[in-house]
């Protein structure tokens, strides 16, 4: 199985300060056949020197440098250029463990038609090491839960080639991030594998943990941000979605209800449609509170 060819594609900017490590942690996979296409958007620092540095060394790193689209444009851009078995996103400054690629390639070996396997991840410190509060909960992955939220993390996730070529030929102009988009698609069209082992380890910074406020109603108040900073942007990435993707009378539908949940009666009964879920009872109730109060959409 080590034969068919994996691509792991990883956009750069400014990354110079985590970009090393994660480029030999990809070197250290215990996959063989593994190609990695990288494009710069453009950076200002040391990222294009350390990129050159390392494409030159080794035969299987492609570079590609481009002007500043943005991340989701850029992933999508690399997207394009794939053209493996299987297809990886990849973050510029995480670490990955050394079988990473080859528990993701066994489940997805498993399935057949479009396909994506997303998983767990450690959470680490700027310095490598790992945090005392963990993400453990249990994940319940379906298009439902896709149209509102995506618990797809983007450097977790690996696909087959069935799924990208569906990507490939359906690009957004307003997708929130790549990792949501895929994940939505990849739960309209096809199979979507969450692993709850973890096999990354997941660099937070500073910029993670600003505005995170102590006790239940400061979590709240910081669920809720975090929910309407998307406002505007869900509209736009469900409007591009019902555009691409049609077929599928159940999931058209939700789609539907959803943007219609812009104004009444579409918001009184969003509030009372079980399809359409969150994760946590928590980020339920604030989703179905923001719906009433035109904060979502």
């Amino acid at each position: 199985m080590n034969n068919k060819k994996v691509q792991i594609l990883m956009s750069t900017y400014n990354g110079e300060k985590f970009l090393e490590e994660q480029i030999e942690s990809l070197l250290r996979q215990s996959w063989i056949n593994l190609e990695i296409l990288i494009r710069d958007d453009g950076s200002k620092d040391r990222t294009r020197e350390i990129l050159k540095k390392y494409s030159d060394k080794y035969e299987n790193i492609h570079v590609y440098l481009g002007t500043n689209l943005g991340v989701a444009k850029s992933f999508f851009e690399l997207l394009k250029k794939s053209d493996a078995d299987y297809v990886g996103f990849c973050d510029q400054d995480d670490i990955w463990l050394e079988q990473k690629i080859e528990k993701a390639v066994a489940e997805l070996e498993q399935e057949r038609g479009p396909a994506l396997y997303c998983s767990n991840k450690i959470l680490v410190d700027s310095t490598g090491n790992p945090m005392n509060k963990q993400d453990n909960r249990k994940r319940k992955p379906g298009f439902g839960n896709a149209v509102v939220e995506c618990i797809c993390t983007g450097c977790t996730a690996v696909m087959n080639q069935e799924l990208a070529e569906i990507l490939k030929s359906k690009v957004p102009d307003h997708a929130i991030l790549h990792d949501w988009w895929t994940y939505l698609a990849a739960s309209y069209v096809g199979k979507v594998i969450f692993d709850e082992q973890a096999y990354i380890y997941y660099r937070q910074h500073q910029e993670n943990v600003i505005g995170a406020k102590p006790g239940f109603w400061g979590e709240v108040q910081s669920k809720a941000a975090y929910l309407k900073k998307n406002r505007g942007k869900l509209k736009g990435q469900l409007t591009d979605f019902a555009k691409l993707y049609q077929g599928d009378m159940e999931k058209d539908l939700l789609v539907q209800s959803v943007l219609r949940a812009e104004h009444f009666p579409g918001i009184i009964k969003i509030l009372w449609n079980r399809s359409i879920y969150r994760q946590s009872l928590l980020d339920e109730i604030i989703m179905r509170m923001l719906f009433l109060f035109h904060r979502m959409l």
